[in-house]
């Protein structure tokens, strides 16, 4: 991963994943097994909800270097935010806390709401 910004252009009230693979400067991959991953995506201005990925609820799932994201359409079907920023923290077993990159997320708004079905 490098020092350039992630942006993630998702749709409110879609089921999203997003994957991202992280590296040393000089290519070896990282290794996040056994660590903790925390991303909150917090929407810019006040009075709305932040969206909480972690490897606690298994919407962040690690294997090795690579980190997928699963963003259930729930977390964002009521948003109405356009723009939040985010960073991706790791906590490892021995508890060092490193914050690895930050980014954007654009959420377009939909215009078909989700159909409740019986």
């Amino acid at each position: 991963m490098d020092d350039d910004k992630i942006i993630f252009k998702w749709t409110r009230g879609d089921d999203e994943e997003e994957n991202l693979e992280f590296t040393y400067e000089n290519d070896e991959p990282l290794d996040f097994t056994g660590s903790s991953i925390d991303c909150d995506i917090t929407p810019l201005g006040s009075g709305h909800d932040r969206v909480c990925l972690s490897t606690d609820d298994q919407s962040i799932l690690v294997n090795g270097n690579e980190l997928h994201f699963i963003i259930a359409h729930e977390k964002t079907e009521n948003a109405k935010w356009k723009m939040a920023v985010f960073d991706i923290q790791e906590t490892t077993l021995d508890g060092k806390i490193k914050t690895w990159c930050e980014g954007e997320v654009y959420l377009k708004h939909d215009v078909t709401p989700r159909k409740r079905r019986v």
